[in-house]
């Protein structure tokens, strides 16, 4: 229509060009009828004005409604657009949003509302100035928000900048892709782990009458969870699960365990289980199936009776509440003892060291392991650490002994001494950031791990053979029981055995805890030996001084609950290691302490030593804080600053323990 008008006009325009050289023609010819012409043609001049005006008019008026028309169109197109529009000024208000936005918002998104209410959880300060995207859960629904910077630049009243949000409902995609996620497959192993001591004192038809007894518990859990659950052989499972099955169990701490164990048996042993779980969908299945056997020999390594679940990177561990059982027979260690003979044989070196901070324990252990080297005629040495105020007396009487020069050296003097056939032994410990020299382990090829605590998430690679007993007292037991085994007839020297004797001493608080009828033979078997009493006495002997300040510390002492202790000792004391393991040790003796708990200073960090009459699993308590240790015996290491954090922690995981005996 607009083409047909402009050229209608274009046409009037050379009309007029011609009738003005027409009448000129004519005025010069003859003027009368000249001017005649003349005449009609300013009256038809006028007449062409008067209807261009009247056009121009119709022109405008079509040009108003169809920009009032446009206008109407996309405001109303934009206000009920499937897609929410805001947009927010510099001060984060709202200054307009389309009526999607608004019901999205409810009655939230008013103008001059803060937009910061609208997204909970999301920092609108540092989306200033930017454009991208983030994603928003309100209520049940799922949102995708893109936001793009509108920069207007200045105005007489300062900047005139905006931000504009669009927001996409992904709610239907998103519960989709939770579904499909919660579908995905966790692969488990379980197994009976004490069928074996549990049932020796059977017979056949209670012993079949206990497996359909486990085997119907076990069955009719994974059955409620919808899942596959296959026997293998009379003890173990593999069981495939969902995702969201696996959040279910882990909800209910895996209720399973305690099920299990409160089936009765005729000889009172409560049955237990162990559980490795993998839910990781970065790798494969032949992979995850590799991991879940890992996992289930963690919790075997901790004592079973609990549940080890690996998510992704997150290791995480569930029940361990029963005592670890020791097993009645001596088979494991005369196998263990004559593997360690051939490896000590077959090398020129034997080095062996405990954890940093040495205690009686790992020292004795340190000794007995150097006692089968030098009965084998291999050279050895102890690698100890540069903190000797724990274990000083009892150094003291290594160095002094005629037989043992140059036994124990430093960690520098050890590195010069490698070479390829050298063999590390590693005793009271099996993480590899806690031994007494670190700087050892990637020059070593070959080592072995002695310990009876229970497994953590990290342990020393490349182990040649691990040798672990969470039933045992102590690793000085457990040494004890691989040299009766090592089939020398070189008898232990008084010191050798005293030290050992000590260890075990000291682990279990003079034989009142974690003792069993092999602690008792292995005490037995030291003493036989030439264990002196007297010096292992004299180890444990305090001065006077030390007796204040513990009675200092003890009249701080705080107690929560009525059966959690806290104490701590003040910095700048001598042996303050020392110091608080009497302290916790000694709390847990209070009628009604089940558990204490004491802070430490040594150098620039804080420690935790952590004790338990065994009816709180303190290892897990420390675990929480980046520690570990045995079920009543434990500690920590914390940051200078974080003991409200720590005691806040502790009693948070203390309850939640005795809350599972409770319901």
């Amino acid at each position: 229509m607009l083409d047909d008008i402009w050229v209608q006009k274009r046409n009037e325009k050379i009309f007029f060009v011609i009738m003005i050289a027409a009448l000129s023609a004519l005025v010069w010819f003859n003027w009368v009828v000249g001017l005649l012409f003349f005449i009609i043609t300013g009256g038809l001049l006028i007449y062409i004005k008067k209807n261009d005006y009247q056009q121009e008019q119709v022109l405008m008026k079509y040009l108003d409604d169809l920009s009032a028309g446009v206008t109407a169109g996309s405001a109303y197109a934009i206000k009920n657009l499937p897609v929410g529009i805001a947009i927010m000024d510099e001060k984060r208000q709202l200054v307009w949003a389309n009526n999607v936005f608004r019901a999205w918002a409810h009655l939230e998104a008013e103008e001059g509302g803060r937009m910061q209410q609208l997204f909970p959880g999301t920092r609108l300060s540092k989306l200033w100035g930017k454009s991208g995207w983030f994603d928003c859960h309100v209520d049940d629904s799922y949102y995708r928000v893109f936001h793009k910077f509108i920069e207007e630049g200045g105005t007489a009243q300062g900047n005139a900048d905006f931000m504009a949000f669009y927001l996409m409902d992904r709610t239907d995609m998103e519960l989709t892709r939770r579904a499909s996620e919660e579908a995905m497959p966790v692969f488990c192993q379980i197994c009976i782990d004490n069928f074996s001591e549990v049932a020796g004192d059977l017979s056949d038809v209670e012993k079949s009458a206990l497996l359909s007894d486990v085997n119907e518990c076990v069955l009719a859990e994974f059955s409620k969870l919808d899942g596959f659950i296959k026997q293998y052989s009379s003890s173990d499972y593999v069981a495939c699960i969902s995702k969201a099955a696996l959040q279910q169990l882990m909800k209910c701490k895996f209720d399973i365990l305690d099920k299990v164990r409160n089936i009765r048996t005729v000889n009172r042993i409560p049955v237990t289980l162990s559980i490795g779980v993998v839910q990781n969908d970065e790798i494969s299945f032949a992979r995850q199936s590799e991991e879940t056997q890992t996992l289930l020999d963690l919790a075997l390594g901790r004592g079973g009776d609990q549940a080890v679940v690996r998510m992704g990177e997150d290791v995480k561990v569930f029940g361990g509440k029963a005592p670890a059982v020791g097993s009645r027979t001596r088979v494991r260690v005369r196998v263990v003892a004559q593997a360690i003979r051939e490896l000590i044989t077959e090398s020129d070196l034997v080095l062996v060291m405990g954890h940093s901070h040495e205690d009686y324990d790992a020292l004795g252990a340190a000794v007995g392991v150097a006692h089968m080297a030098r009965a084998s005629g291999i050279p050895v040495h102890v690698v100890v650490s540069k903190y000797r105020e724990v274990t000083e007396k009892m150094r003291r009487a290594l160095e002094d002994s005629e037989d043992l020069k140059g036994l124990l050296i430093s960690e520098d003097e050890a590195e010069k001494l490698v070479t390829d056939k050298t063999v590390l032994f590693c005793v009271d410990t099996h993480r590899p950031d806690m031994v007494a020299a670190p700087p050892l382990l990637p020059l070593v090829s070959k080592k072995v791990i002695i310990d009876h605590h229970r497994r953590s998430n990290s342990i020393i690679g490349d182990a040649l053979l691990v040798y672990m007993e969470p039933s045992a007292s102590s690793a000085s037991e457990l040494v004890t029981e691989l040299i009766q085994y090592y089939g020398d007839d070189t008898d232990l020297l008084d010191v050798e055995a005293s030290c050992l004797y000590a260890g075990i001493v000291v682990d279990t608080k003079n034989f009142a805890v974690q003792t069993g009828v092999r602690t008792f033979d292995a005490a037995s078997y030291l003493r036989r030996s030439g264990a002196n009493v007297g010096l292992v006495r004299e180890l444990f002997t305090v001065n006077i001084d030390m007796v204040k300040v513990e009675s200092a510390i003890l009249s701080g002492m705080e107690v929560v609950d009525g059966y959690i202790a806290f104490a701590e000792c003040p910095e700048g004391i001598e042996q303050a290691q020392i110091v608080a393991g009497q302290l916790a040790d000694y709390l847990i003796t209070i009628e009604g302490i089940r558990c204490s708990f004491l802070f430490y200073h040594d150098s620039k960090t804080l420690r935790i030593s952590a004790r338990s009459d065994g009816s709180v699993n303190v290892q897990v308590v420390m675990e929480k804080l980046g520690g570990g240790g045995h079920m009543t015996v434990s500690g920590a290491q914390l940051k200078e600053n974080a003991r409200d954090e720590a005691r806040t922690a502790i009693i948070e995981a203390v309850r939640a323990q005795t809350k599972e005996e409770t319901t």
